[in-house]
């Protein structure tokens, strides 16, 4: 049986995950480069006017795999990406994306749309059980079993690794160590050996022993800021403008709300306990579904709150109906809980300066907010 050749969105340091699961079922992967001028190009060239800014990213990395390596045409190739629901243009992604990709002439590719059972369930799951069966691919269970086991043990490393990373990162004496450090960390990571789980674990404990030996500055007051959001926004560091590194070098420990280990938790194993845990919270404020990461975005920033941080910074791409939605109650509930935040969105048209502006002037509101608190107290 031939290998098929897999491309999937390239979503942070989230890759080396899925890179190991499509090794482990004996298939190979195709991995997007990070957004660059040309994936930009090529996505905002193709893209509907006013399409949300995730869109143009996908479709840019697609493209430039296709034009690079000559994929989808003589060579067949097959996308795994995520399906949506709700009010949220998510959900058009994919059929919207093979439309634009067939009509520039690439017709030898197949997108597989991964996503749960429909309602009524006996006309979803012939569908569900059909989608399964293009996923895998016909290899035997052990395969895809081992796969699931080490690209998942590989996913909640990373996610540590980076938690880990950024808690120390405003605290560092050397600036630029801790990055640095954090990418040879997720080097050692991607290069143990994608079957061997033993191996993985003792490349993510050398990872955390890396880290751990950074020089800080073990007294330095640092503000604790939260951030929510969309969430391939959140995710991945091209998107977001590196928004978490540029906080961490102003002196702040950055919480993300998302990461893609909790995501899949919360979505796909545990939706029913995390969905009534959210609606719960959030009740005051919202009592139906908005569609994408909306919701979370209310919950998270109670949460933060009642966790003690000093501020939220909420992150959306431009025309995000959603999160637009979610920043008007954000509005509300920043003036009820008493906790600021501050809403970026973010799309091809952002500009550095400007970014580095907004959040250099949030965090100085943030520290005299935190010096008058202490005054008071005293």
């Amino acid at each position: 049986m031939s290998k098929r050749l897999i491309i999937f969105p390239r979503m942070g340091n989230s890759w080396i995950s899925f890179k190991t699961y499509i090794k482990n079922i004996g298939d190979i992967p195709i991995i997007p480069r990070p957004l660059n001028k040309r994936v930009l190009e090529l996505g905002v060239k193709y893209s509907p006017e006013g399409i949300c800014f995730p869109f143009k990213v996908l479709l840019g990395q697609y493209l430039d795999l296709f034009e690079r390596l000559n994929l989808g045409k003589e060579r067949k190739v097959y996308i795994i990406s995520l399906g949506g629901y709700g009010p949220c243009r998510f959900g058009y992604y994919n059929a919207l994306h093979e439309k634009i990709l067939k009509d520039l002439g690439y017709k030898n590719f197949e997108i597989i749309t991964v996503e749960g059972i429909d309602h009524p369930f006996y006309r979803g799951f012939p569908k569900f059980i059909k989608m399964i069966g293009k996923l895998f691919g016909f290899h035997p269970p052990w395969r895809i079993i081992k796969g699931f086991i080490n690209a998942g043990y590989k996913l909640y490393f990373i996610d540590k690794l980076e938690k880990l990373a950024y808690k120390i990162m405003p605290r560092e004496i050397n600036r630029g160590e801790t990055l640095n450090t954090l990418n040879k960390a997720l080097t050692i990571l991607d290069k143990a050996p994608y079957n061997n789980l033993r191996k993985i674990k003792e490349a993510y404990e050398e990872g955390v022993e890396m880290l751990k030996r950074i020089t800080i500055d073990k007294k330095k007051e640092v503000i604790k800021v939260g951030l929510v959001g969309e969430a391939y926004m959140l995710m991945d560091y091209d998107n977001n403008r590196e928004i978490e590194k540029k906080l961490a070098y102003l002196g702040v420990e950055v919480d993300r709300s998302l990461r893609t280990s909790t995501w899949a938790s919360d979505r796909i194993i545990f939706v029913k306990k995390h969905k009534e845990h959210m609606m719960k919270i959030i009740k005051p404020y919202l009592n139906c579904f908005i569609g994408g990461d909306g919701q979370e975005s209310v919950m998270n920033t109670i949460l933060y709150k009642e966790k003690g941080y000093d501020g939220v910074v909420h992150v959306l791409p431009f025309g995000c109906l959603p999160e637009i939605v979610a920043k008007e109650i954000l509005a509300k509930v920043s003036r009820d809980i008493d906790m600021p935040v501050l809403s970026i969105s973010l799309d091809e048209q952002t500009g550095e300066a400007g970014l580095i502006t907004r959040l250099e002037a949030f965090v100085d509101l943030l520290r005299e907010r935190k010096y008058k608190q202490k005054e008071v107290l005293v």
